[in-house]
């Protein structure tokens, strides 16, 4: 063996490799799955948004009503009654409220509470002293004239805005009375 027969180049310099294959360069554009997802998310906080300026507009009434009773002493007693028949009318039907006086219109009032908060106000039990005091008859006591002015403000405050499960009962069983 001589020394220049292991030293013999090859036929040719290149090796037996296979290419590369690089991947494709990545695409910016979404599937129709990526623009399906978009869609529904921008839809979802369309929804969102909706919903959100909805409560936000049933409740200016509500907040204007309890500002005004803010403004009120417990001693006015037919302005805060005036306030709470002008709520009543801005949130239910003219037809159904025009008409209620006396012990009906109290029973009213208070079934448009949520029933677990009926039992927190009490116009019908003070309906027969709440008349008198406000036709002039005879003044409410000061212990009285405060309670009315805390049962009106919780029914502002619990009663609005009006839910329409309970607008639809209270109509309802209001017609077959």
């Amino acid at each position: 063996m001589s020394l220049s027969s292991t030293q013999q180049a090859p036929a040719s310099n290149v090796l037996p490799l296979a290419d590369i294959h690089l991947p494709a360069a990545p695409s910016w554009g979404l599937s129709l799955t990526g623009y399906g997802a978009i869609v529904c998310v921008l839809l979802l906080v369309i929804a969102i948004v909706w919903f959100m300026r909805r409560q936000r507009q049933k409740s200016v009434l509500k907040r204007i009503a309890l500002q005004q009773l803010s403004q009120l002493t417990p001693q006015q007693t037919s302005d805060i009654a005036r306030l709470l028949k002008q709520a009543a009318l801005s949130h239910f039907p003219r037809e159904r409220i025009a008409s209620l006086h006396g012990l009906a219109w109290w029973h009213f009032i208070e079934q448009q509470l949520p029933v677990k908060k009926q039992a927190n106000v009490h116009f019908s039990s003070r309906a027969e002293m709440l008349e008198l005091a406000l036709y002039g008859q005879q003044a409410l006591s000061e212990t009285n004239q405060q309670r009315f002015y805390d049962d009106v403000r919780y029914w502002l405050s619990h009663a609005l805005p009006v839910k329409k499960v309970m607008a639809t009962t209270s109509t309802k069983g209001h017609q077959h009375a």
